[in-house]
């Protein structure tokens, strides 16, 4: 594919009243097809001042930058589009088109209210925070953390914690997941928490064992970890763990897609199934 001019010089303007996290998707999404940095793009976040976006639009045409906007009020987009017109600046409306082709289909005028798009905004951000916890506490690192933690995730070995925390966590829930392990005792910190947060995964013990042989085929092992008595005595201590902690959660996994898994969770723990 041939490149046009030189793409290191190219900048990218957005102006938003809300945070402008819908406009950066759109715009990062459209910029990797020509690989064009995300350090090319310039944020202007909460711009709603007439003065001010003059201001961004006269530099951005200093720089030579394409415009990119999202702004819930009409009358502002309006000013935007035509101060770009006058001067000349390669510009796209994200928001305006969409609301105005719904206002004419649905017959209502839109609420024009930026406040709605920062809303959207900061969920997305509760998202990306849920994950990056999830991910650096997966697996029993740091169990100091399952007093930040929305869930806590026990499980023996295959029984889907890690997927079911990642896909948790992209529904805005923290999450801290631990193993379960006979020879392991487990971490005090988990009986310190709100134990109506602590969620034990189980399976069915020969569908438990095809996943973990089929986890070691490629290994060269003498472990018994595949050994369906041991599987037995493994479950048999999960039962015992939950018997003595009656407000711990049961979940099945067995046969089930991590979405069905956590949805389950959800409802245990928050008693409903919760969108984001």
């Amino acid at each position: 594919m041939k490149k046009q001019g030189n793409q290191d010089e190219k900048l990218v303007y957005i102006i938003s009243d809300g945070i402008g996290q819908s406009a950066m998707n759109v715009l990062k999404a459209s910029m990797i097809q020509f690989d064009l940095p995300s350090s090319a793009l310039r944020v202007f976040s909460k711009m709603g001042n007439p003065e001010k976006i003059k201001n961004i639009l006269m530099e951005a045409k200093e720089k030579g930058a394409f415009v990119a906007f999202t702004i819930a009020k009409k009358e502002t987009r309006k000013l935007v589009h035509e101060i770009c017109l006058d001067e000349g600046l390669r510009h796209v409306d994200i928001l305006g088109p969409p609301i105005e082709e719904l206002s004419t289909y649905l017959g209502i005028e839109p609420k024009e209210d930026a406040n709605l798009l920062r809303r959207v905004d900061s969920k997305y951000f509760k998202r990306i925070d849920a994950i990056e916890f999830s991910m650096k506490y997966d697996d029993g690192q740091n169990v100091n953390k399952v007093f930040e933690a929305d869930i806590i995730i026990l499980g023996l070995s295959r029984t889907s914690k890690t997927p079911t925390s990642y896909f948790l966590a992209q529904q805005g829930y923290k999450v801290v997941n631990i193993p379960l392990m006979p020879e392991v005792p487990i971490p005090k910190e988990v009986y310190q928490v709100n134990q109506n947060r602590v969620v034990c995964l189980v399976m069915d013990s020969e569908v438990l064992q095809k996943i973990r042989n089929a986890r070691v085929k490629h290994y060269k092992t003498q472990s018994n970890y595949t050994d369906l008595r041991r599987i037995f005595d493994e479950m048999e201590m999960v039962h015992d763990l939950t018997k003595k902690n009656r407000k711990w959660r049961i979940v099945d996994t067995t046969n089930k897609s991590v979405e069905e898994t956590a949805r389950e969770i959800i409802s245990m723990v928050f008693g409903q199934v919760q969108g984001y």
